[in-house]
């Protein structure tokens, strides 16, 4: 299809506003077919059932992940402007088709949420090399691979990584508390202070939560735009910390309301306000550790005399 520039519309842009997608009626129209054909996977994901993951705790970050991800698209895509010349190749926009397709036939037959859910990558993928080439790929590629935070990950490839960490950040809570006077102890992920026994779930400290937690590392990196390659290099390596750092305060919040106010307190509605102490002090480490980066960055980079 046979494109033009609509003068009036250019004329009526006013300053200060984002211009609107250039988009063409065929990529209307496939881009409604497509939301058309996740819907269905979009209400699996949102039962109460065993394929509604996003309306369970460990796998409720998906719908934020595709917020996060659709919104820096289309802001990105707002900020492209085609570079003069032939029009780009946008053959590679069929493969990607391929490949979704066959994942979303795969999981609809099978049952396989997980593949369903992946298939709405490569479907992106192909709608951007359709509607631009690999140019406008190249402005995207950011917002097309976070979505990968937004496919739930199976238990059998979590589970094992998750129970790692859960033990050390059971041992370095252990650890920090009875340094401080507390009578504390732990087996395994269990620990046990004063009266009472708290279990170190995966909502608590598993690697889903780290998983989150990197999610927001690497988005706040992208969103940031660091001109400072060593910025960019240790802020990425430090959120790995930041994150277990992060999770072992959120056990200690939760261990030290239950031994002090005792265990409707410390299960009530105080535990899920942890989770968003959790995340504002994962926040407050990243932009710390960030402004201390790019302090030494300038630092290094001034001019000796």
């Amino acid at each position: 299809m046979t494109t033009t520039s609509n003068p009036s519309l250019a004329a009526n842009t006013l300053p200060g506003k984002s211009a609107p997608l250039s988009i063409p009626l065929d990529m209307v129209v496939l881009a409604l077919g497509l939301l058309a054909m996740f819907a269905l996977t979009l209400w699996d994901l949102l039962q109460d059932n065993e394929t509604g993951l996003w309306a369970k705790g460990e796998h409720s970050h998906g719908p934020i992940m595709l917020a996060m991800s659709m919104w820096l698209l289309i802001t990105r895509w707002r900020e492209y402007t085609a570079p003069p010349g032939e029009p780009p190749h946008r053959g590679w926009c069929w493969p990607a088709f391929a490949v979704g397709f066959l994942f979303y036939v795969a999981g609809r037959a099978l049952g396989v949420i997980y593949f369903e859910v992946f298939a709405f990558i490569p479907m992106m993928l192909g709608v951007v090399l359709m509607a631009g080439g690999t140019p406008l790929l190249n402005q995207l590629k950011f917002p097309l691979f976070f979505l990968l935070f937004m496919v739930p990950i199976p238990g059998f490839l979590l589970d094992p990584i998750s129970q790692f960490i859960k033990l050390n950040i059971s041992i370095a809570v252990s650890n920090l508390l009875w340094a401080a006077g507390y009578p504390i102890t732990h087996t395994g992920v269990v620990i046990n202070i004063g009266q009472y026994q708290l279990l170190v779930a995966d909502a608590c400290a598993g690697m889903r939560t780290l998983f989150m937690l990197e999610a927001m590392g690497i988005f706040y990196l992208n969103v940031a735009r660091h001109s400072s390659l060593l910025r960019n290099v240790a802020l990425g390596l430090l959120i790995v910390p930041i994150s277990f750092t992060a999770n072992m305060i959120r056990v200690i919040f939760l261990a030290l309301l239950t031994y002090h106010f005792g265990d409707e307190v410390g299960q009530g509605f105080l535990h899920g306000f942890a989770g968003a102490v959790l995340f504002l002090v994962a926040l407050i480490l990243i932009v710390s550790i960030d402004g201390l980066l790019r302090w030494a960055s300038a630092w290094l980079s001034a001019p000796t005399r």
